[in-house]
């Protein structure tokens, strides 16, 4: 049975463990919160971008009715001759470190999911981690990693960032490194929720971005925005604006699985805490139950030792 005094020592042991524990809380609190505004803010420029996207598309040019192309085709991401048509990339977004709950293990596990099934194809996969978490586990994994790259906890990804990271995706592209390029990553739902989502970067799905244009405008034709970007050749702007949308929806990406990632690490952090409080509640019980067990024995030793003296009195010599 452990003594009132090693109780006590444990019970400011884990007074001290839950201080870090809000701490932490505090600082995910606060990152999720201004993770929220990013999103806001990535969302408003991405329907820009797919809006002038969807518009310059259906124009006719070189890029988007060239030989071998169909309309979903990418503009300006056609492959140097010898590339690997059966190689396929696969960007996988993790946290770069843990006490998250689930929200790397699920995601690890639908991306080796993929990876088995597009071998079990005949297909050569090739992982671009973004996260310390999915570069050590897939490392581990022996997948063949081909660019990795991590974003520390007190990190605010930026769309510079994004544009950097789309630009060696677009040499490994064009060298032939992988035929399609797919994303897997943890997208935002609301606080504490998130649900796993695979979507194809390369080539980009253009008709998925034309339903979205006209979903969101209401109409059946795509309307022609009046920030539209003028005196600029057709071909051009296609190309760049394909590429941006790449780093747009990579962007995306990065910030909602950053949001869901401090959601969960909020939830994570509460259950602690709440484990934490049950365990010093029953402590407290406990090291009670002991002091107050002492003194009942200490009042029947000094009263034990009342009746003996006056017993000896008694007696006499």
């Amino acid at each position: 049975m452990r003594s009132a005094s090693e109780i006590q020592h444990h019970l400011q042991s884990l007074a001290d463990i839950r201080h870090l524990l809000r701490s932490l809380r505090a600082m995910s609190a606060i990152r999720w919160r201004r993770a929220r505004v990013r999103l806001r803010s990535a969302q408003q420029y991405a329907a820009t971008v797919d809006r002038q996207l969807a518009l310059v598309t259906t124009l006719p040019t070189a890029l988007t009715r060239g030989a071998g192309r169909s309309p979903n085709s990418a503009p300006g991401v056609a492959r140097r001759p010898g590339g690997d048509e059966e190689s396929i990339g696969l960007v996988a977004l993790t946290s770069d470190r843990g006490l998250c709950g689930t929200f790397n293990v699920g995601l690890v596990s639908r991306s080796l999911d993929f990876i088995e099934r597009e071998r079990a194809q005949g297909k050569r996969v090739k992982v671009i981690a973004l996260g310390g978490y999915g570069e050590r586990y897939f490392a581990s994994a022996d997948c063949e990693l081909l660019y990795t790259e991590r974003f520390p906890l007190t990190h605010a990804v930026t769309f510079v960032e994004a544009r950097d990271i789309v630009v060696r995706i677009k040499k490994f592209y064009e060298e032939g490194a992988f035929n399609t390029l797919h994303l897997v990553y943890n997208q935002f739902v609301s606080f504490g929720r998130y649900q796993w989502v695979e979507m194809r970067l390369l080539p980009p799905d253009l008709n998925a971005v034309w339903c979205d244009v006209r979903e969101a405008s209401g109409e059946d034709c795509i309307p022609v925005p009046e920030d539209m970007l003028l005196g600029t050749p057709a071909q051009e702007l296609q190309e760049f604006l394909l590429w941006e949308h790449l780093a747009v929806q990579l962007y995306l990406a990065l910030i909602e699985s950053m949001v869901s990632e401090h959601g969960a690490r909020l939830q994570t952090m509460d259950s602690a805490i709440t484990n934490l409080d049950e365990r010093v509640d029953k402590l407290e019980l406990e090291y009670h139950a002991i002091r107050q067990e002492n003194i009942t024995q200490e009042v029947l030793e000094v009263q034990g030792n009342t009746r003996g003296r006056r017993l000896s009195k008694a007696l006499g010599p």
